[in-house]
């Protein structure tokens, strides 16, 4: 059973509201502000000026959430954020005439306004804090961040929006900077963090078998991505040289085998020398590192209503009844839920930095168990 709920300026809506919403598409995906869309008839009066139904709740920046049950679980917030756009779609034929409503993410209110950020002897972590202090966001989830490697004055100086901070500063220190909607409307929660490795409590999705809840399972390898990356920083003091390395057999993994295996060399990446002066050289190297090293991606569909659970990027997921080296754990990466009076779909978009055990069976072992 699929029920959904929908909040208008943090209430619930009514039931007439309810009624003229026709279709609901919601995108998330990592690294982005997730966006909603809600398809919401028009028509016209006796005077022939274009109405929708309730017009004043659909207005700009009203805040709106959507929320999702699947099966027996508990209600699942989809986006939590505000009205940024309207769309209308005005048709000669009765009943064709639409209005697409799009609701991004509370992450568009550090998303408006360009700055010139200064901030002085404080850490990355510090600085998130900072810049997470908005109304909308009721509490955060940040991670600390260890100092740079060179000694002195540490200032971070930067033009542009709070958000386009946030990520540049995430991704220096491996770490992820995005809003997530909260328990409660209006509420919602500033990450700053990198991404977890270990599985939630998803159920399993799996694509062949008894247990089947997959409709397709579509996977690409890059060969090209995974990458030892090295950096290099000068001391102004003693004019010494640091260097520090990182490569991909010595990150966590989603998995027990690097992505590439043994008998494939990654590629050779240097960082910048910017990347030397402000953060530390050891979580620059494994930062960039960490990146390069998703080199498995995932396209797929649930089956109907067959799973059982709402995925929603950032978490990790089991994924089983497939090969021996592509079964085990995933990051949800990116999911569209398609939600109508009648249907509810998702589809996915998993990533992995590894391969699990038996992926590295030598051809002398597959020939043994052939003959």
């Amino acid at each position: 059973m699929i029920e959904y709920r929908l909040y208008i300026n943090n209430t619930p809506a009514t039931r007439e509201q309810l009624d003229l919403v026709e279709e609901i598409t919601v995108e998330q995906a990592v690294d982005m502000a997730w966006e909603a869309r809600l398809q919401v008839p028009i028509g016209t009066d006796d005077q022939g000026q274009w109405t929708v139904g309730a017009e004043d709740v659909f207005t700009l920046f009203t805040p709106v959430r959507i929320e999702l049950r699947v099966g027996d679980r508990g209600f699942v917030p989809l986006i939590d954020g505000p009205i940024v756009d309207r769309d209308d779609d005005q048709e000669t034929e009765p009943g064709q005439s639409m209005r697409t409503v799009v609701v991004q993410d509370d992450s568009v209110w550090l998303n408006r306004e360009d700055r010139i950020f200064r901030f002085d002897e404080l850490l990355d972590h510090e600085i998130a804090g900072e810049l997470f202090d908005i109304p909308q966001i009721a509490t955060t989830e940040i991670e600390t961040t260890p100092a740079p490697t060179r000694s002195g004055e540490i200032q971070v100086v930067q033009r542009g929006t709070a958000m386009q901070l946030l990520r540049s500063l995430a991704r220096r220190q491996g770490m992820h900077a995005y809003v997530l909607p909260g328990e409660s409307p209006g509420e919602s929660v500033g990450c700053f963090k990198p991404f977890s490795t270990e599985p939630g409590d998803l159920p399993v999705l799996t694509l062949t078998g008894p247990e089947r809840n997959l409709a397709s399972f579509s996977p690409r390898d890059d060969g090209q991505r995974p990458a030892q990356v090295t950096a290099y920083a000068l001391s102004l003091f003693d004019k010494t040289v640091t260097q520090r390395t990182a490569d991909p057999a010595s990150l966590d993994r989603l998995g027990p085998e690097p992505s590439l295996g043994d008998e494939t060399s990654p590629a050779a990446q240097i960082l910048p020398p910017r990347f030397g002066d402000a953060v530390d050289l050891d979580q620059a190297v494994a930062a960039e590192a960490e990146r390069a090293s998703y080199a498995s991606e995932v396209t797929g569909t649930v089956l109907g209503h067959y799973y059982r659970a709402v995925l929603v990027p950032y978490q990790v997921v089991t994924v089983e009844g497939v090969d021996e080296e592509r079964s085990g754990n995933y990051l949800i990466a990116q999911v569209t839920h398609s939600l109508s009076r009648t249907e509810y779909s998702q589809s996915f978009t998993l990533r992995r930095n590894a391969r699990s055990q038996g992926a590295t069976a030598s051809f002398s072992d597959l020939a043994g168990a052939i003959f």
